[in-house]
């Protein structure tokens, strides 16, 4: 028995299903367990003398009982597989991100959603303007910022009444005409001369991360650096980590 209780159940889906029909339907002789596993009468024997070894199950009767010690290992199983969707669910993101720099629990991204450039290119940049465009306090850090990033934080932070409240934490906050357009350079010194931007500067940032009025964001480029990524979330956890992410810069 040299497999940990994780390693055995992942070792066959029979494994699992077996603690959960116990689990589900109570005592069950080995005949009934067999109506509710897909398994041959062999297997199902083999299982049940391992896992009554293992403390899981415990015969009574002439059938089979879950005890507390497999319902804690079923609930290990179950908490995994759990966590193993989610990542494959924000595989899109998390292949690209530093384990440093997203040390997230996976579990909090359970109903985060991600915005993938595949069908339209620009659907993760039109969705991160769409954050931030009625936000009323942004906070953000990020390795640069977009075009039209600086053109809509420009906008708002000059004309509306009362402007949002912005806090920015960029590798270079002073970009020179030799690398941006002049264009960009001005609209720039316009969103960091507004009296409601905060701007601090970080030696690396490796995953754009912000907040926007409670909503978080995390932004990350493909291998090739071409085609943005988007995750978003309104999780409390998510939410406390971002703002602790950016806290991290400005301390």
């Amino acid at each position: 028995m040299s497999d940990t209780a994780l390693e055995y159940l992942l070792g066959s889906e029979t494994r699992p299903a077996t603690l959960t029909a116990l689990r589900d339907a109570g005592r069950l002789s080995a005949r009934r367990l067999k109506e509710h596993v897909s398994a041959s009468r062999r297997t199902l024997k083999r299982t049940l003398r391992t896992m009554d070894s293992r403390g899981w199950v415990e015969p009574v009767d002439g059938g089979y009982e879950l005890t507390a010690l497999g319902a804690a290992a079923l609930a290990t199983y179950e908490r995994c597989r759990k966590r193993e969707r989610i990542a494959r669910r924000v595989r899109p993101v998390l292949e690209h991100a530093p384990a440093a720099a997203f040390d997230l629990d996976v579990g909090a991204l359970a109903d985060a959603t991600v915005i993938r450039p595949d069908e339209d290119p620009t659907a993760p940049v039109d969705r991160l303007l769409e954050l931030r465009a009625g936000a009323s306090t942004l906070r953000e850090a990020a390795p640069f910022l977009l075009r039209d990033t600086v053109e809509q934080l420009a906008d708002r932070v000059t004309a509306e009444s009362p402007p949002p409240e912005v806090t920015l934490v960029l590798e270079d906050a002073e970009p020179s005409p030799e690398a941006y357009s002049g264009a960009y350079c001005d609209r720039f010194r316009e969103l960091v001369d507004a009296p409601t931007v905060d701007v601090h500067v970080a030696d690396e940032v490796p995953v754009a991360v912000g907040v926007a009025d409670g909503h978080a964001f995390v932004g990350v480029a493909d291998r090739d650096g071409v085609r943005g990524l988007l995750l978003e979330s309104d999780d409390d956890a998510v939410v406390d980590w971002a703002e602790r992410s950016i806290d991290r810069y400005l301390d």
